[in-house]
């Protein structure tokens, strides 16, 4: 896929999203946007579903609750100008990480 310059995106909906207007955000409300406005090839995967990773342990609940705050900060701070960013893991701290740095990193 990187050859051919495909890109791999995931997006994450919280349960419970509500718009402005109090409705609804699903994830197939999601995937239908993503499909008709972008022309992507899009699957909902329900995380439940596919962890099995057994029972998480303290550290990880709270490792989790560290990357999420620290991805809806990104977010939060964000302008139309902000250089896209992946939350990642340095030590046992959540940081951001611009994203086409770690791309680089890859090739």
């Amino acid at each position: 896929n990187r050859a051919e310059r495909k890109r791999l995106n995931i997006i994450i909906v919280a349960e419970g999203a509500i718009d402005c207007h109090n409705k609804a955000i699903t994830p197939d409300y999601i995937k239908d946007l993503v499909v008709s406005r972008l022309g992507f090839d899009t699957r909902v995967t329900i995380l439940g579903h596919v962890q099995r990773g057994g029972t998480p342990s303290a550290f990880d609940r709270i490792l989790a609750s560290r990357m999420g705050v620290e991805a809806v900060l990104a977010l939060l701070e964000a302008s139309a100008t902000t250089p896209a960013c992946v939350v990642s893991l340095v030590g046992n701290q959540a940081v951001r990480l611009p994203l086409m740095e770690c791309v680089q990193m890859v090739r």
